[in-house]
């Protein structure tokens, strides 16, 4: 995770600086209280197993409202089993919070940039190297952004 790190410092100091690198399985809500989205968590995660991944593609993601653009690190291996985590936890409590409109792909966002051109030479460059970043995700961590920190609210190994 050296190599995220290292990108991220570089291309997204406020990012880097706010939480470690990881994937987005659900946004902010306010669909359901504190207490109940965080058993709804812990119940996703403990029958859920560790998912291992492997991230060797850097992709471009822009936002329609925003001239900026992302660079993500994509997993080819792994985004079956973390687009199921995320299917499965906007159930239940959650369901109601699902956007629809936003297809979700599996992402760590390693870079921050002020336009696509910029971000997309980035991601040519990171591939053109080759990109070869493994892992595993063995908990979900709970949390929101609150005045510029991440405050944690909750982690819940992944047992199942």
């Amino acid at each position: 995770m050296l190599a995220i790190d290292t990108w991220r410092a570089a291309n997204d100091p406020t990012g880097h600086a706010l939480v470690r690198p990881h994937f987005t399985l659900v946004f902010a809500s306010n669909a359901v209280d504190a207490a109940t989205y965080l058993a709804h968590v812990a119940a996703v995660a403990a029958r859920t197993a560790p998912i291992a991944f492997h991230c060797r593609y850097a992709m471009l993601g822009t936002d329609a409202h925003s001239p900026r653009a992302h660079a993500y690190l994509v997993p080819d291996e792994g985004y079956a089993a973390l687009s199921l985590l995320h299917d499965a936890l906007y159930t239940s409590a959650l369901a109601d919070a699902l956007r629809l409109d936003l297809p979700y792909t599996p992402h760590i966002t390693v870079g921050t940039f002020e336009s696509a051109p910029q971000a997309r030479a980035w991601c040519a460059a990171r591939n053109q190297a080759g990109v070869s970043v493994p892992g595993q995700v063995a908990a979900l961590w709970v949390g929101q952004v609150v005045d510029g920190r991440f405050e944690h609210r909750g982690q819940f190994e992944l047992i199942g």
